[in-house]
């Protein structure tokens, strides 16, 4: 099984799959003989032949569950290969603590900064608006949007949670750090004029360059957020420090690794925030 036709089978583009293709990371391990065998399995083949064919068809018939079924029966060991292998490879143990303290965002020119501090400004003042008293949660997300006319736009935005939604929510069992589930979770929009003249002064392309400058943006509002907690900001609109994640809908490990560094510290955050993130209870593990 050649790597980049499974990767293809999930979904990823053609420029995507160069770029994970031409990691040095993926490169070495690639090399190592126990991937190259795992990589040959027959079980893994019949299963991702078996995805093919399934999209292929436009979906799952009826008549292909209970070849499902038979399929599955290899599974476990197959799950089981693969955790021993890349387990022992390091690639399931990332310290928070360590990648929070390499992580270091920066603003490496006059542009970068000039936009943290419209970051800055835009946030005090849609924090400034906020009515409600008791605001527990605030979260920042961008991605690349299109108009009615199919015309790309950035959207960044601000959403929060109060402590009377956060508490209707455990009690439905609903999941407290998902945003769609939070008082208002699109309260604020940056305005188009300052994100679009930081874009044209970094030279970034909305749809060409996507997945950089949305991290670039994360980067640059850790900076802001970081800021607004030493000017201690939330405690004097909220009466406390307010936690705030930096993402959009999908949460992972560098989303927890951006919310510890901005928000100066892991204990604003809980074990269900950083579970959602793919980091485990350290007592469980």
């Amino acid at each position: 099984m050649d790597l980049s036709k499974l990767l293809g089978m999930f979904g990823a583009g053609e420029d995507e799959i160069e770029n994970i293709m031409g990691d040095s990371q993926i490169q070495e391990m690639m090399q190592n003989p126990q991937v190259q065998a795992f990589m040959q399995n027959p079980n893994l083949t019949n299963i991702i032949g078996k995805a093919a064919e399934f999209a292929a068809q436009g979906g799952i018939m009826p008549d292909d569950v209970e070849r499902m079924a038979q399929d599955m029966g290899g599974m476990d060991g197959l799950m089981d290969q693969m955790s021993g292998l890349f387990g022992g490879m390091g690639f399931d143990e990332i310290d928070l603590d360590e990648e929070v303290e390499a992580y270091e965002p920066e603003a490496v020119d006059a542009g970068d900064r000039a936009f943290v501090i419209e970051l800055k400004a835009w946030l005090k003042d849609a924090l400034t608006d906020i009515t409600a008293a008791d605001v527990c949660m605030l979260e920042i997300g961008y991605h690349l949007g299109y108009s009615e006319d199919n015309v790309p736009g950035g959207d960044l935005w601000l959403a929060y949670n109060t402590a009377q939604t956060d508490a209707e929510n455990r009690a439905n069992s609903l999941e407290r750090w998902n945003f769609a589930n939070w008082t208002d979770n699109r309260f604020r929009a940056l305005d188009e004029e300052p994100l679009t003249e930081w874009l044209d002064s970094q030279g970034y392309d909305l749809e060409e360059d996507d997945d950089d400058l949305t991290q670039r943006i994360y980067d640059l509002a850790v900076l802001a957020v970081a800021e607004l907690h030493r000017e201690k900001f939330t405690e004097q609109r909220f009466g406390k420090k307010v936690p705030f994640i930096i993402e959009d809908f999908e949460y992972n490990q560098q989303t927890a690794i951006r919310a510890v560094k901005a928000n100066g510290g892991k204990e604003l955050f809980d074990q269900e925030f950083y579970s959602a993130c793919g980091f485990e209870d350290d007592e469980k593990a």
